[in-house]
């Protein structure tokens, strides 16, 4: 916003002459309104301020006066409004659009004498970029910058018929003042004389109504439209004005009468108009009359609390008397302040400290004040769930956010749980009307178009809210789950899934056992379990899931009771010395049946093996005619380590025979001759 420093002098009167430019700038600065640039125009300063969109009232010299004067104290001017005598001369409005147009008022001023303004009218314009048209333009766009209501003028000789309408525009077009042609379009509100649009609402007038030399009489428009339809036209045609700038933000609906006066007071005054109509006005807006003035209470000590310092009662007065609010109650300790209507920001108490703060000034509130400071007390299923994402994520997965609707047949999936799902009463779509009850569905979803769009390999989890009825039949019951959805065979997601109960500290205390439901295959999943509790399962897509779904390539899933494993994690880890005795490493070939899980292997081994086991791991699988049918080869490789001395060939052997007879006795393991 443009501000000339003499502009602004004709309204407020400081309580002193010591206000310079400078200290102007950064007061305005410091209270929230950067002064960007400062430019002398003929002896003028002009000022660049930013102001804030929540703002509107500071786009006018009228506005920013205001805020001078509650910062520097003075009283702020209204400039003069007094009309001549009002003649009997009315022009007829209408609004048939009310939610693009809430009021719309006009006027007929006769006898304007059109050609230049007068020197101060030129220059006024001038100091803030504005070019000057004739008297009449000129006052309309004074009257804007003035006051921040915008106003249009029209030649009435030039109207068909003595009425102006308000409307929605229908497959008409407008040649703009600037000479384009707009294609209206419906949602547009256009100001239509008795046969066609004479103005683009809010934005621009047309050329035909246009006030030129020959211009006698003219209709004076002030009126009030809808924020969001401004904002519309103004982006489809492409037309950034003064106008739709201020109407695409807030325009005070009761200063349209005072904004009117005001311009043809100067129509008066530098046009010689002869003869002032009285105002006719149509809208929600002219029938319903202005909307009761809101309250806000303030309370002293919230005041003190939030900045963190007392502020005198007669400062915090001063401050909002001096921004134009009046006070209606008062209390002990709290004070009720009436909220002007050119102020829309102001709606609750927070925003009343913020008003007194700036004009008080952030740089006297003191930066030693003491700030009460609490520990906070860690959630421990919070660090759970960010140890289990982490761990997802290192072994390159990613993660992604699903919707929690989804639609019958495939996507339906229920794993962990076949109560039927939960049906919504007003689904967002016809053909996703369940609530999930498990996050596959959806997870495999996002594979499927990511593999659509030529994306062949994905690695996918999510942690996510599932819900079903509970038992009873009325409440309705959640869970937290994990799901993870891959390319790739039973192997891969077993490998993330290790990796996830690790880092949750559980690695050993789930079970896995061979199995779990449809629609996964038998032969290449696995049920996990908790003592006697499911807490999940893994494997590979059956055929039939792969089909429904679309995929033409192995799919593995996992789907983890969450909630669960977050509230049992183990995540405080002992510390143990690293030993700096050297390893032992023993391979060994162990035959077993076929349907021997490496889960029973590993729990057999390491209890035989004690404190000496430091790694275990297994690294083939063979399997022949040689070993016979139904049994397979399992080698594994074992790393044998003492916290406090070297070992010698005799003990490592005498470990490994202990691990041997263990496998024998439990699990009918030979060593492979």
């Amino acid at each position: 916003m443009l501000i000339s420093l003499e502009w602004l002098r004709r309204y407020h009167r400081p309580d002193d002459d010591s206000l310079s430019p400078g200290h102007l700038a950064h007061a305005l600065t410091m209270a929230g309104f950067p002064v960007v640039a400062a430019e002398d125009i003929d002896g003028d300063l002009r000022l660049d301020v930013e102001i804030t969109s929540n703002r509107p009232d500071l786009q006018c010299h009228l506005g920013v006066a205001l805020e001078v004067a509650a910062i520097f104290g003075g009283t702020v001017s209204m400039p003069d409004a007094r009309l001549p005598a009002i003649s009997g001369d009315t022009i007829d409005v209408a609004v048939e659009a009310p939610d693009l147009c809430p009021l719309y008022t006009a006027r007929i001023v006769r006898g304007v004498k059109v050609g230049p303004s007068p020197a101060w009218l030129r220059r006024a314009l001038e100091s803030v970029g504005q070019r000057t048209v004739n008297n009449v333009v000129d006052v309309t766009n004074f009257v804007l910058l003035e006051c921040g209501h915008p106003l249009h003028a029209f030649d009435v000789s030039k109207l068909r018929g003595p009425r102006l309408v308000a409307r929605r525009a229908t497959g008409e077009s407008l040649t703009a003042l600037d000479g384009s042609v707009l294609e209206l379009h419906g949602d547009d509100c256009v100001i239509a004389d008795a046969e066609a649009p004479v103005a683009l609402g809010g934005v621009m007038g047309g050329l035909r109504s246009e006030v030129d030399e020959g211009t006698i009489d003219v209709a004076l428009e002030c009126a009030v439209f809808a924020p969001l339809a401004i904002r519309a036209a103004s982006r489809r045609h492409q037309l950034h004005t003064e106008s739709s700038f201020r109407f695409e933000r807030f325009v005070d609906a009761a200063r349209a009468q005072w904004a009117s006066d005001r311009a043809a007071a100067l129509l008066v005054e530098c046009c010689g108009a002869t003869a002032v109509g009285p105002i006719r006005a149509a809208g929600p807006r002219a029938r319903g009359g202005e909307p009761s003035a809101s309250r806000i209470t303030l309370r002293t000590a919230q005041l003190e609390r939030v900045l963190g310092t007392p502020v005198d009662t007669a400062d915090i007065e001063r401050v909002l008397a001096g921004l134009g609010l009046a006070q209606c109650d008062a209390a002990d300790g709290y004070t009720t302040w009436s909220i002007p209507s050119w102020r829309p920001d102001l709606v609750e108490e927070i925003d009343l400290l913020e008003e007194v703060a700036r004009i008080v000034g952030f740089d006297r509130i003191p930066d030693v004040v003491r700030i009460p400071v609490r520990p906070q007390i860690v959630d421990e299923r919070v660090r759970a769930a960010t140890r289990l994402r982490g761990a997802l994520v290192a072994v390159g997965l990613r993660e992604c956010c699903t919707e929690p609707f989804v639609g019958e047949g495939a996507h339906d999936i229920a794993l962990l749980d076949d109560r039927p799902a939960l049906r919504v009463e007003n689904p967002m779509r016809a053909d996703e009307a369940l609530l999930r009850r498990s996050v596959l569905g959806p997870l495999l979803r996002v594979v499927r178009g990511n593999q659509d769009r030529g994306v062949a390999a994905v690695r996918f989890f999510a942690t996510a809210p599932v819900y079903m009825r509970a038992e009873d039949g009325d409440d309705v019951r959640e869970w937290l789950l994990c799901g993870i959805a891959l390319t790739g065979a039973y192997d891969d997601v077993k490998g993330a899934v290790d990796a996830a109960l690790a880092a949750l500290g559980l690695r050993h205390a789930v079970t896995f056992a061979r199995g779990a439901p449809s629609p996964l295959d038998r032969g290449h999943s696995a049920t996990l379990r908790m003592g006697d509790e499911v807490v999940g399962h893994i494997g590979e897509l059956g055929k039939d899931a792969r089909r429904a779904f679309g995929f033409e390539c192995a799919i593995a899933v996992a789907e983890l009771r969450a909630d669960v494993l977050l509230g049992r994690a183990e995540l405080d880890r002992p510390y143990r010395k690293i030993s700096r005795f050297p390893a032992v490493v023993r391979d060994l070939a162990i035959v077993l049946r076929d349907d021997v899980l490496w889960e029973e292997v590993d729990r057999v081994v390491r209890a035989a093996a004690g404190d000496l086991l430091t790694d275990l791991m297994p690294f083939d699988v063979f399997r022949s005619a040689q070993i016979g049918a139904g049994r397979k080869s399992l080698a594994l490789r074992m790393e044998l380590r003492s916290p406090d001395r070297t070992l010698t060939g005799e003990q490592a052997d005498a470990c490994v025979a202990r691990i041997l007879a263990a496998l024998a006795a439990e699990i009918g393991g030979e060593l492979r001759s």
